[in-house]
């Protein structure tokens, strides 16, 4: 009896106190992909050449996610908590995915798997598919969340885990986003006689601001990187050290008519050893009944000294979604990456929202 009233009060005391807010939420799909350039087709040399015997694009695509939200207040009136998905807990332990924050009247700071201060002002073009088909419609930045050039890990440039810094007056939001040293360089390259291995970004920022009234909106943002690695003289095998900067900027802005977003991007980067980077593009989205219908178009231009990293491709993309209520929508789209060796891709599939 003595046990049972020590543990009661103990419960007593602990109801009485704050405690955190845990919430569980999650997300799933399942449908049909078509995607040529990665399909189990039989590849076989015929006349020293490869050629497909076969045209078995699709496959079947399924999977649940659940995610885990946490937040709490301080006796100050500050929030504080944190958010990962049950499958990436192991790099939230590392600070590489998930995302922890703190928020009050001196804005919002997050760390972890975030968006660069670019990305958060301007955002990304509106995709299509239920799987978003290779996230064609997303920008190149600097500094971006979970994300790569168009899917070329080798031209990735991350510099996580970043940190993120927000506030909001008014209609105006300002950003700025640092990014740890030591991440993931712009990958290996060749120029002249010089070869340049173990990339790695030495420092990396980006400030942004984005300004909201009724159904418009307009951002803007600016990034840079500092990046060294090894170079090599493959004629006298002279080790050098190597370092290069690349900066680039972002204007973005969306406009809502009635049943109809658009939405345009116009950006320009630039480095040393004539790297240089255009990109722009714009999409649509008009929504009646339960019906969703969305375009994208995009351009990027991407050249260096290295051949063999440029880059000149228009990915288009339409799709349709439908709204079947309680979480849950329809969705099929088809995509051309206009990309070398690639064919188009499509999907169709219903997506849950737990």
């Amino acid at each position: 009896m003595k046990n049972l009233l020590l543990a009661t009060t103990a419960l007593v005391a602990f109801a009485g106190a704050a405690s955190a807010e845990v919430a569980i939420s999650g997300s799933g799909r399942m449908g049909m992909v078509y995607d040529k350039s990665i399909s189990n087709d039989d590849i076989v040399l015929v006349d020293n050449e490869l050629v497909r015997t076969s045209d078995a694009g699709f496959r079947f695509d399924s999977r649940v996610r659940v995610a885990f939200t946490l937040t709490q207040e301080t006796d100050s009136g500050v929030t504080f908590g944190g958010s990962v998905r049950a499958d990436n807990a192991s790099a939230g332990n590392k600070g590489q995915a998930g995302s922890v924050f703190m928020t009050g009247a001196f804005g919002k700071i997050s760390m972890g798997d975030v968006s660069g201060a670019a990305e958060a002002a301007v955002g990304n073009l509106s995709g299509v598919g239920y799987t978003g088909l290779g996230d064609f419609n997303e920008a190149f930045y600097l500094q971006q969340s979970n994300s790569s050039l168009d899917g070329n890990d080798e031209l990735s440039a991350f510099a996580l885990p970043a940190a993120l810094y927000e506030y909001s007056t008014g209609a105006a939001t300002f950003y700025v986003s640092l990014g740890n040293p030591g991440g993931i360089g712009i990958g290996d390259e060749s120029y002249g006689d010089i070869d340049v291995t173990d990339v790695v970004i030495d420092s990396a920022y980006g400030i942004g601001a984005k300004y909201s009234v009724d159904n418009y909106s307009v951002g803007f943002g600016y990034e840079s990187i500092d990046l060294s690695g090894i170079a090599t003289n493959t004629v006298t095998s002279e080790v050098l050290e190597y370092s290069n900067s690349v900066d680039s900027w972002m204007l973005g802005g969306s406009a809502t008519f009635g049943g109809f977003t658009l939405k345009a991007q116009y950006g320009q980067g630039s480095g040393d050893r004539d790297l240089d980077l255009t990109q722009y593009g714009i999409s649509g989205d008009y929504t009646f009944d339960a019906f969703t219908v969305t375009a994208f178009w995009r351009s990027i231009e991407l050249e260096s000294a290295n051949d063999n990293q440029q880059i000149e491709s228009q990915p288009f993309g339409m799709g349709v979604t439908y709204d079947l209520g309680g979480g849950a929508s329809v969705a099929a789209g088809v995509v051309d990456p206009d990309r070398f060796n690639e064919d188009y891709r499509a999907d169709i599939g219903v997506n849950f929202n737990f």
